[in-house]
């Protein structure tokens, strides 16, 4: 197969993955999006997501190394190669982040319906507004093995390359089901789903509380907490709190809140 060398900061290749990093509607509008890191491609491919373009610096990374690191013995057929110079790779590729590999994915068709049974427990997040939190979230999700993250009043799309950068990949593990409050709560009713929300008021621990069964924990923003709409909903909770401060990072409340629910269930032997 031909690969194309890039060596022009004015490449248009190199200006639609500036796009595509950068704005939400021209993901969603040519259906693609990027993913820097072997092992974020590796997730990727691994999920069934269809692999359209990737990019190397040769200074860097050859191809050989690339195939044996994805466990690939040929690249998908049909997949665009290209090589950049160091100018056309620091266009595209976070300088901080000493990644190897770019690649372009096409975006999934639908996003999972989120169908909550017996037994599982989700994260629920509202209105998250700032990407990197949205990636730290998905990656304590999948490292407490909970059953998926329903985003709420979406702000930050899951593809957005910082939300796969913070999660390590995690994007591609943990389902994540977006929606309005307004469906969630339907959800949550009609499939019977135990509602959690953290709220500092609360006089009741996150470890008084059974976080068995189907369970659904939802954290609120970043710099109110969780809305009007929901308070009343479920059964608040608060982590207990014995220093100086007086609330969590939403990402460290989250982590807490996972693993508490993953103690229980490990001590019953679910």
């Amino acid at each position: 197969m031909m690969i194309k060398a890039i060596t022009s900061a004015q490449n248009p290749w190199l200006k639609d993955v500036v796009l595509l990093q950068e704005k939400s509607r021209f993901r969603k509008q040519m259906g693609r999006f990027t993913v820097e890191g072997l092992n974020e491609i590796r997730l990727a491919l691994k999920s069934g997501l269809r692999l359209m373009e990737i990019a190397i610096n040769p200074k860097r990374m050859d191809w050989e190394s690339l195939n044996d690191v994805l466990a690939l013995t040929v690249l998908p057929v049909g997949v665009h190669q290209l090589e950049l110079n160091d100018v056309a790779w620091s266009k595209v590729v976070v300088k901080e982040s000493g990644q190897n590999a770019l690649a372009v994915f096409e975006l999934p068709k639908e996003m999972p319906a989120w169908d909550p049974k017996e037994g599982e427990f989700y994260l629920m997040v509202e209105s998250v507004e700032k990407p990197g939190n949205l990636g730290a979230l998905l990656r304590s999700a999948d490292a407490a093995g909970a059953n998926g993250v329903v985003l709420c009043d979406e702000r930050i799309d899951g593809f957005h390359p910082q939300v796969i950068r913070n999660s390590v990949g995690t994007t591609f593990t943990v389902p994540l089901f977006v929606m309005t409050s307004a469906q969630a709560w339907d959800k949550i009713q009609h499939n019977k789903v135990r509602l959690y929300t953290t709220f500092m008021e609360s006089s009741v621990s996150v470890w008084q509380s059974d976080l068995t069964g189907c369970v659904a924990m939802l954290v609120g923003t970043e710099h109110q907490g969780v809305s009007e709409f929901w308070r009343d909903k479920g059964e608040n909770i608060n982590i207990p709190m014995f220093g100086s401060v007086d609330s969590l990072s939403v990402s460290v409340a989250a982590s807490l809140l996972l693993y508490e629910a993953k103690r229980q269930r490990e001590r019953l032997g679910l």
